[in-house]
């Protein structure tokens, strides 16, 4: 018997940067006011902003939204994309790195 190769025990997951782009078109479709995030390294924040890092990580920064929200819709926007990003590294262990230092945009036409 053949071992089975490394590449098909996971065929079934599309590729990573696919996967990323369908899990970044639904944060844009369900939060119209989002335009834009970064996510960055966390040891890049002051030591005590450190435990808001995704996995002790990385963090969400830099969130653009228009038109002018309140504090509470801009916290479920944070929340929408805190969620999807920690779902997309539990699923894929080497998110971490491609999400790392990376800005994120909606697509304007």
């Amino acid at each position: 018997m053949k071992p089975v190769q490394l590449a098909n025990l996971n065929a079934e997951l599309p590729a990573l940067e696919d996967d990323l782009a369908a899990r970044l078109d639904v944060i844009f479709e369900r939060c119209p006011q989002l335009h834009g995030f970064t996510v960055q390294d966390s040891s890049a924040l002051p030591e005590e902003l450190r435990s808001l890092a995704l996995e002790k990580e990385l963090v969400v920064t830099d969130i653009g939204v228009y038109p002018f929200i309140n504090a509470e819709q801009c916290e479920a926007i944070y929340n929408e994309i805190a969620v999807a990003l920690l779902d997309f590294m539990f699923e894929r262990p080497s998110a971490t790195e491609v999400l790392r230092g990376r800005t994120f945009v909606r697509t304007l036409h």
